[in-house]
């Protein structure tokens, strides 16, 4: 089995990343939805982050996920 930087072998590594990545879009909506002034819906959060961690494992940009996970979650959810 090969390791990656850190010494760690790859799925540990890829859930330290995901966590970082999943801890930051959520930081970040939360930041947004405060300065706004207004509460997401109930999942709406953990739905987009997800949906950002996944693209972002899928070679897709930060960008890309984000705006294609936000689109989602208005489908989803509605427009907060």
């Amino acid at each position: 089995m090969g390791l990656l930087a850190f010494g760690l072998p790859r799925p540990a590594r890829a859930g330290m990343i995901e966590q970082l990545i999943y801890s930051k879009c959520t930081a970040a909506m939360q930041a947004d939805f405060d300065q706004a002034g207004k509460v997401p819906p109930a999942g709406m959060v953990d739905f987009t982050c997800t949906c950002v961690v996944d693209k972002i494992f899928s070679q897709q940009s930060i960008h890309q996920a984000k705006t294609a996970c936000s689109a989602l979650a208005i489908k989803k959810y509605g427009q907060p």
